[in-house]
């Protein structure tokens, strides 16, 4: 049995890079009980087992609780020696620390809060175990090619003891904050909408669009507004597609978050593989790419595929492709950056 604990979209990341002037770092906890609300998806963490002797776990709990500003007690610990990342093993890596703590003091106005804490430079280590959290998150995104990352669920495996993290790849490393979260209290969605590709293939697409929808409904002043309607069209048939292959769990990335390096990720055999949809209104086989989902397709080679989808606004055609199979494709290059170097 899978238990899944989904915490806090901006609690758990890495190689994202700070571009606000204060704040804004991995909350690292997500509230598990406060002001009479309960997060009822993290209720069971209290079934994970500790997985800890009761020597250790004493010597633990003391470590936790040394460097705390308010009184307060740790309820549950949770210790882990098998990491995976989206299925994928994490191999040869210290043990990982996820513990609830409640606040206790009387005077406190948050008395009797008790929140998820997965902190990312907790370590600690005695003759039975040694717990790096920091080594672990270092090497989940060793595993992930360094990509920006955030986490945005532990799921524990009672049959195998394995503790996944569920992350969602949200750019290259170093990509700005700003970029890819919304900086607003309480806002519904939490990633950044407005940054999308600036579709390049104005001159390919013209003519195939005025032929199909009519040459005075498209025009340089809506032309964007009607290849991001074709896009959702070609987004409906290549999920259709991948449900049809016996993919599950699929998440439609590219709605909540445009400027994703994949469409859609989804999960088959418990592993996630990721899809990148182009399409097209001729019935011409082409497609263009941006250097850093190339490169995605390259580091994840054997789980990302490219979904082509032809004649989008006529009778649509869907065409698979993988990393080998574009390697072999002929390419144009149609800009590169320049930078003055010193000296």
């Amino acid at each position: 049995m899978i238990i899944r604990l989904p915490i806090d979209i901006k609690s758990l990341y890495l190689n994202i890079k700070n571009d606000n002037e204060s704040g804004h770092t991995a909350t690292v906890a997500t509230p598990l009980k406060q002001y009479g609300s309960v997060h009822e998806e993290l209720l069971p963490i209290f079934d994970i087992p500790a997985n800890i002797n009761p020597i250790s776990k004493e010597e633990l709990i003391g470590s936790l609780l040394m460097k705390s500003r308010a009184e307060a007690k740790i309820i549950h610990v949770c210790v882990f020696d098998k990491i995976s990342v989206n299925g994928i093993a994490v191999n040869n890596v210290p043990s990982y620390c996820i513990y609830v703590r409640e606040e206790t003091a009387p005077t406190n106005v948050h008395c009797g809060r008790q929140k998820v804490h997965y902190p990312t430079t907790f370590k600690y280590s005695d003759s039975e175990i040694e717990i790096n959290n920091k080594l672990v998150m270092h090497a989940v995104s060793e595993v992930l090619h360094d990509y920006a990352f955030i986490v945005e669920a532990f799921e524990y495996d009672t049959d195998t003891g394995t503790l996944n993290f569920d992350a969602t790849i949200v750019g290259a490393n170093d990509i700005p904050y700003s970029k890819v979260f919304i900086n607003q209290r309480g806002a519904g969605n939490k990633f950044r909408s407005s940054f999308n590709e600036d579709a390049d293939n104005y001159d390919s697409e013209i003519i195939a669009l005025r032929e199909k929808l009519g040459y005075s409904c498209v025009t340089p002043d809506n032309y964007s507004e009607i290849v991001a309607q074709n896009k959702m069209l070609a987004l409906d048939i290549a999920r259709s597609h991948l449900l049809a292959s016996g993919a599950r769990h699929i998440r439609n990335l590219y709605e909540e978050y445009p400027y994703s390096l994949y469409d859609f990720e989804y999960r088959i055999g418990g592993k996630k593989y990721y899809s990148i949809v182009r399409h097209t209104a001729t019935t011409n086989k082409y497609f263009s790419l941006p250097f850093n989902k190339i490169r995605f397709c390259s580091d994840f080679s054997d789980c990302v595929t490219i979904i082509l989808i032809t004649d989008v606004n006529g009778e649509p055609q869907k065409f698979i492709f993988s990393i080998d199979d574009m390697n072999g494709m002929n390419k144009s290059i149609n800009s590169i950056s320049y930078e003055v170097g010193e000296g």
